[in-house]
């Protein structure tokens, strides 16, 4: 047979065609054996994520269940050795594991739970909702509770320290809830039959107990009444009640001896304040022995009167408020402690806590009543015979007064504050007779009114008690003559 032979080989270089013997390239058994692993690793994936459910399923809650049991009778074991009831065995109620809660929470919880009972401050929300919520309580019982106080309760004089109680009954349904302004008395809101609130004014009964006390005077009465465990604002009574007999300011002498009867006030056993001044008494060098007792005839206001029954002040009140301390007298050269130069300071300055009572010094009728510069809330009175009274930088005027507004003596005109030009809170009060200033402190007194005449054996009698109980007072100290000069008042403050 003719022909090329080289044509029978294949050409170099070139694959033959595949056939079923013919054994695979490298690459290719590497893409195989891949292949074949990916679809293992799927399969086996399947087959234990099947695995892990059934066991999910079956083994876990039944091994669970088996160390509940076991937990549960070794605590029901331990009750009962321990002689324990079984409502109050170890354990949740439903054998599981309590979570832990906040504070907040806690607190939250221990609220609304049945027959709950909890008391709160109202504390600095502006709002007296605000309050009700911050007190656990829902908006729905907040204003079922406001609706039922809205005749009773200001929500406006609401400070931090007033206290909220909060009761609930077994179904955790608001039961009663309380609102304590103050120690003597607090507002009641209790659920009705038929579902509604209803709230009551409640006060609190107050033990009062008379003490009795003396002490000599060696810096001022103030200081001597400090001295005996009470408060050195008590003095104020003995000027209030010797106004029109004593200047304290000219005639108190070291070694003067004074002596006091004071309720001492308690709620529930527990001191709450220093209340009525009963009786006074002040034995000085110059004005020799005095007394004084506070005493209400029927419905009239009560005051002081001497032992015969005559009203120890006249027809002014040269004070017309309880202060701690004359701040500033009358100077017509006094250096102004603001404007720092010499201007006259026409009137007393009496230095008190902002909000106390300030009265009308007498009779009369008000010519002004307001905002006036430096002068801040302003009331002016004119009395009769040409006198004219003023009272400035009070921090509010009560409702109701205002120009032509007639007033009686000691009625409430406004509160003592510290608006206009003015350093600390304080009243200054000025004089005047038609239109010259005067002095107060020596113009202001004169012989009070006497009694009634129906009303003196009662008073004789109650006269005669306070009079044992002074005369009662243990280690008193004796009147002994100091050195014949005044006693100087400090003032801490210069006050316009």
């Amino acid at each position: 047979m003719s022909g090329n032979p080289s044509s029978d080989k294949e050409p170099s270089g070139l694959r033959p065609l595949p056939s079923v013997n013919m054994a695979l390239l490298p690459t290719e058994l590497r893409a195989r054996r891949t292949r074949r692993l990916v679809v293992g690793a799927v399969v086996g994936a399947v087959v234990l994520g099947a695995l892990l459910l059934w066991v999910a399923r079956s083994v876990i809650p039944q091994t669970w269940d088996w160390v509940e049991n076991r937990l549960g009778n070794q605590d029901a074991k331990l009750a009962a050795h321990l002689g324990m009831p079984e409502d109050v065995a170890p354990g949740d109620a439903d054998g599981g594991v309590e979570e832990d809660l906040t504070e907040e929470q806690e607190l939250a919880l221990a609220r609304s739970r049945p027959n709950a009972r909890y008391e709160t401050l109202f504390g600095g929300v502006p709002s007296f909702r605000g309050a009700l919520l911050n007190a656990g309580l829902e908006a729905e019982e907040c204003a079922a509770i406001e609706q039922a106080l809205q005749h009773i309760v200001d929500f406006r004089r609401c400070r931090p320290e007033h206290k909220l109680i909060v009761e609930r009954d077994e179904t955790a349904s608001l039961k009663r809830f309380e609102y304590h302004p103050s120690p003597t008395e607090f507002v009641e809101v209790t659920r009705s039959e038929d579902g509604v609130f209803r709230a009551e004014q409640i006060r609190v009964k107050v033990e009062r107990t008379p003490i009795a006390r003396a002490a000599s005077v060696e810096t001022s009465i103030g200081d001597g009444l400090v001295g005996l465990g009470l408060p050195a604002g008590l003095a104020t009574f003995f000027v209030e009640a010797f106004e029109g007999q004593i200047n304290f300011a000219l005639q108190a002498r070291k070694g003067d001896v004074f002596r006091i009867i004071v309720d001492e006030e308690r709620v529930d056993g527990e001191f709450l304040r220093y209340g009525r001044v009963h009786a006074l008494e002040y034995d000085g060098q110059r004005t020799g022995k005095m007394q004084a007792f506070y005493y209400q005839a029927g419905n009239s206001q009560g005051q002081f009167y001497d032992d015969t029954g005559r009203a120890m002040q006249g027809g002014w009140l040269r004070t017309p408020l309880r202060y701690d301390r004359l701040s500033s007298r009358y100077n017509p050269r006094r250096f102004h402690p603001i404007l720092k130069r010499t201007m006259p300071h026409l009137g007393v300055d009496y230095a008190a806590a902002t909000g106390t009572p300030v009265w009308a010094a007498a009779d009369g009728r008000v010519t002004f009543a307001g905002r006036k510069g430096p002068n801040g809330n302003l009331v002016v009175i004119r009395h009769g015979g040409g006198f004219e009274t003023a009272y400035a930088h009070l921090h509010r005027i009560k409702g109701g007064i205002r120009r032509g507004t007639s007033v009686r003596q000691r009625e409430l005109i406004g509160f003592v504050g510290s608006t206009g030009r003015s350093t600390g809170p304080h009243l200054h009060f000025g004089l005047k007779k038609y239109t010259r200033s005067l002095d107060p402190l020596k113009e202001l007194n004169g012989p009070g009114l006497r009694m009634a005449t129906r009303a003196l054996p009662a008073y004789k009698d109650a006269v005669g008690d306070w009079q044992a109980q002074l005369g009662d007072i243990e280690n008193v100290p004796k009147l002994v003559a100091g050195a014949d000069e005044p006693l100087v008042e400090q003032v801490d403050e210069i006050m316009d």
